[in-house]
């Protein structure tokens, strides 16, 4: 049998994509069971409110879906009644969405849930941990927008550039 490797096991990327993918799922169960809807419905209505008027494409951006997915679960919200897609008025190739009085109603009922799942995290966390683990997830975000052109460079040097 081969000995195991000494290798590093704990890198960022993998704690960040087993914690979100952990959380995820209890935050899709809860507001299934209570809204009958799943989390990433949830938080395109969540950016939709807190934005009105945000174009489909900085939406996409923003939550971090693809945009065919995004576009297709907005498509879901306005059957639902939940969003409403206005045409821009300066271009009308422009798609911009605001919720209705039904989706800030669902939004509005959603959030004493989220408060309840995030306060999951003090059993474990203090107040000042938890705003600490936010403000430095908020720092590797903006880490990886600051040095994504430089992430590119350094990929094509390696790999060679990318077939388009």
């Amino acid at each position: 049998m081969r000995h195991h490797l000494k290798i590093k096991t704990d890198y960022l990327n993998l704690l960040l994509d087993l914690a979100a993918q952990r959380t995820r799922e209890r935050g899709d169960r809860a507001y299934e069971r209570v809204l009958g809807m799943p989390l990433r419905d949830v938080r395109l209505l969540r950016m939709i409110g807190v934005q009105p008027g945000i174009a489909m494409g900085a939406l996409s951006d923003e939550s971090g879906l693809e945009k065919t997915l995004a576009s297709k679960v907005v498509g879901s919200l306005v059957k639902r009644g939940l969003v409403e897609r206005m045409i821009g008025q300066k271009d009308a190739r422009n798609v911009h969405l605001v919720l209705t009085d039904e989706g800030a109603d669902l939004v509005k009922r959603a959030e004493p849930l989220g408060k309840k799942l995030e306060a999951g995290f003090l059993l474990l966390l203090g107040n000042d941990q938890l705003e600490e683990l936010r403000n430095s997830l908020q720092k590797v975000l903006d880490a990886e927008l600051a040095t994504r052109e430089q992430f590119e460079r350094w990929l094509d040097e390696i790999t060679g550039p990318a077939a388009d």
